[in-house]
């Protein structure tokens, strides 16, 4: 029987580029490389626990759990961890959004062509980036509406509301070209409706006050007005809180060394962003205002500087969202007390009104879990706002905590 010659390995390799088409097998010699690189990448380099590009904290692994490998969890755990960590993760995200733009792609999370992902976020002219709008589905909206409207009646105390309408309103002609929106004039409408006939409840229409054609009153990488939305929204409010607004000249404006990046632009990385200007604005006599936070620490100061070295600059408003905070102004003694239920859009507006407050109680119903109407009570409240961006109050149901003494 004749012996079978041996091939030599290159000449194998010939054979098998010849057969198989030298490019494909490259191409799986390249694929099965980057995917050992990236396994033992994610294995061996360094961890982070939060990512400051997108404002979160990252998966940790979770012990092994025989519970947890029969339910399944366990692999989701880890096909999380494994995305998370990596390497270069950051760099093929934006790499993504960057090809989608390329490819004529108008917003991230969804579908262009179709409906847009609730959560998305549209890529508009001049840098601004902007919320997805859709139409409320859930009904959330309608229970905070009547809420609203209640509140002051309930209370006995002279209720202002403050709808904030979204950039992505204020600023349609930025939007792409066929982009699906919503109008918020429909949230406005209906809490007017509701509070029809409430002579101590007033809803304030800011829709025009924040038009475009007035001004840019909102950050291009930040789903929350900027500062000087905040500020024109101060004055707006004068009137009808009683007090007389300081002109813009009588601030000093203090603009921030380093660049801000926010929320939007952590749902929509890309290489080319331009980063905001961040402000903060200071007045004369603001040594005399300090910030009490639930715990009983007392802060001298409205702007929590720790946070300007980092990506969450917005928070340097008093330090973020908590439960209840109490502002103070130790230079007035006029017995006037303001109370607000809000979301983060308050915390830029916060400063300008403790000019005119002796006691402002800020307090995030998200968080606060006290007798709401007890507090009111207690502390003397003179006057009672609710400041709310209107994307929150179709996404997040404050009613029942508005109602809770009924409970």
């Amino acid at each position: 029987m004749e012996e079978k010659k041996k091939v030599p390995l290159i000449k194998r390799w010939k054979n098998l580029l010849r057969r198989c088409g030298g490019e494909r097998v490259f191409v799986a010699l390249f694929l099965v490389l980057a995917m050992a690189a990236g396994f033992l990448g994610t294995i061996l380099l360094p961890k982070q626990s939060f990512s400051e590009n997108e404002n979160r904290m990252l998966e940790t692994l979770d012990p092994v759990d025989g519970e947890a490998i029969i339910s399944g969890s366990m692999m989701d755990n880890v096909e999380s961890y494994m995305c998370d960590h990596f390497p270069l993760r950051s760099f093929f995200i934006t790499l993504n959004t960057e090809l989608n733009l390329a490819m004529g792609k108008k917003d991230s999370g969804g579908n262009y062509s179709n409906r847009p992902a609730e959560g998305g976020v549209y890529f508009g002219q001049n840098g601004h980036l902007y919320e997805v709008l859709l139409d409320d589905q859930t009904g959330v909206f309608a229970k905070n509406c009547q809420a609203l409207a209640d509140f002051g009646e309930k209370a006995g105390v002279p209720l202002t509301i403050v709808p904030v309408p979204s950039g992505a309103q204020e600023q349609k002609e930025y939007l792409p070209a066929f982009a699906v929106e919503h109008d918020q004039h429909e949230e406005l409408e209906a809490l007017q409706q509701a509070t029809e006939g409430k002579t101590d409840t007033q809803v304030i229409d800011l829709f025009d006050t924040l038009d475009l054609k007035n001004g840019d009153f909102y950050y291009k990488t930040d789903h929350h007005w900027n500062l000087m939305g905040a500020f024109t929204t101060y004055q707006a409010l004068g009137d009808v809180l009683g007090y007389t607004p300081l002109s813009k000249d009588s601030i000093q404006w203090e603009k921030v060394d380093q660049p801000f990046y926010g929320t939007l632009y952590s749902k929509a990385i890309t290489f080319n962003q331009q980063p905001d200007d961040f402000y903060l604005p200071h007045f004369e006599g603001e040594e005399a205002i300090t910030q009490t936070l639930i715990t009983g620490e007392v802060k001298d100061s409205l702007y929590w500087d720790e946070y300007l070295t980092q990506k969450d600059k917005y928070s340097t408003f008093l330090g973020g969202n908590h439960a209840c905070d109490v502002i103070r102004n130790s230079s007035i003694h006029d017995g006037s007390r303001l109370l607000i239920v809000k979301d983060s859009y308050a915390d830029c507006l916060v400063p300008f009104l403790a000019q005119h407050y002796e006691e402002i109680y800020v307090v995030d119903l998200r968080a606060y879990n006290g007798d709401l109407y007890q507090l009111i009570d207690e502390k003397g409240i003179t006057q009672l706002m609710a400041l709310y961006s209107i994307k929150q109050l179709c996404d997040t149901d404050i009613s029942a905590k508005l109602y809770k003494a009924d409970t």
